[in-house]
């Protein structure tokens, strides 16, 4: 279990945990289920490790046949939006 300190945003605790995660690579999404990460218990950020993000990256490189795939609905916003 690693030892993620407290959140660096709201200072709140942060948890080792199991997470569903969308991840974007090269333009790309991918979603990976039970990932371990460190949440924040205050604000929910979450945290990986490196040892963890670099395996994600070595499936994204290297896994040829994805477990499932699916749609993902994309909007783009009109100038005309006003904010």
């Amino acid at each position: 279990m690693h030892k993620y300190g407290d959140c660096s945003f709201c200072g709140g605790e942060v948890k080792s945990s199991r997470v569903e995660l969308d991840y974007r690579y090269k333009g790309k999404l991918y979603i990976f289920k039970d990932v371990p990460a460190g949440i924040c218990q205050q604000c929910g950020e979450k945290y990986l490790t490196a040892k963890v993000v670099k395996e994600i990256e070595y499936r994204i490189r290297k896994k040829e046949k994805w477990d499932k795939t699916i749609p993902v609905p994309v909007d783009v916003f009109s100038k005309k939006v006003v904010v």
